[in-house]
């Protein structure tokens, strides 16, 4: 067995139990709390919580275990599983089927498993380090766009891009793509995944809600960096893209001449 397959499998199978337990609470008005933060948690937040980390409790006693609803507990193996049971809980609440469940392994300083279900669209985005990345089962790369001016990206919550571009750098880049959409939560960063849009940003997330990310757009071809250009973890910010889009992105960003791709080449999705 390759390295990290075991781990892979036993993250898809922990996030596909944990669409299901979410699933049973999905447009059937389940009980709502809300947290110091004045953000919601309901009972479908809390039974994917307690699917995940059965799953990854019984495969793996010894890893240390992180996730939004049961916080943080210790293991022995210098290994951190980083869990978002339901990401997306106001759409999960609202009936808008983009929620979905964020399963990330931990190892060495760098995240070497991931896994994005979205369970009301029957989507499962899995990675691990030199496995490849696939949607559904099948190997799934971001597209090859090159041409600034014909791509397609995401900004996530608008308010966030906004913070971390900066009015100017937020004006840059929306003016010089070919659309700017927010698609919300782990929506967008599928909808790259899957091709159908070129680029996704994040910023000042929680370390949950993007963990997965860097080992699923890099093993799907794209670079992925925070909004300064650098790839680091941990983080709380990210963009990803296909190299050469990438570089034209943070060029745009920051104001500076912007590469030229070759439109040639362009496969527009």
């Amino acid at each position: 067995m390759a390295m990290w397959e075991r781990e892979l499998e036993v993250a898809v199978h922990a996030a596909r139990e944990a669409g299901r337990a979410a699933l049973a609470y999905f447009e059937r008005d389940p009980k709502v709390e809300w947290k110091a933060d004045r953000s919601p948690v309901s009972e479908a937040d809390f039974a994917a919580d307690r699917a995940i980390v059965a799953v990854l409790r019984a495969a793996f006693p010894e890893d240390a275990i992180l996730t939004e609803e049961s916080g943080a507990t210790a293991g022995g193996s210098g290994r951190r599983w980083i869990v978002d049971p339901v990401d997306g809980t106001r759409p999960f609440l609202r009936g808008i089927p983009d929620w979905s469940n964020l399963i990330a392994l931990e190892a060495a300083g760098d995240i070497v498993v991931g896994v994005l279900h979205l369970p009301a669209h029957d989507e499962l985005y899995a990675a691990a380090r030199g496995l490849g990345a696939t949607r559904n089962g099948v190997r799934t790369r971001v597209a090859e766009t090159v041409d600034l001016a014909r791509s397609v990206i995401t900004l996530g919550q608008l308010p966030n891009a906004l913070r971390g571009l900066g009015a100017a750098g937020f004006a840059r880049l929306v003016g010089a793509v070919g659309l700017a959409r927010a698609y919300g939560d782990a929506r967008g960063p599928a909808l790259v995944l899957s091709g159908h849009v070129d680029a996704c940003f994040e910023h000042d997330v929680s370390l949950w809600d993007i963990a997965p990310f860097p080992v699923l757009f890099e093993e799907a071809g794209a670079t992925y960096t925070d909004f300064d250009g650098v790839r680091r973890w941990p983080t709380r910010s990210g963009f990803a893209a296909n190299p050469s889009l990438h570089a034209q992105l943070l060029a745009t960003m920051r104001g500076e001449g912007t590469p030229r791709g070759n439109t040639e080449a362009d496969s527009v999705r």
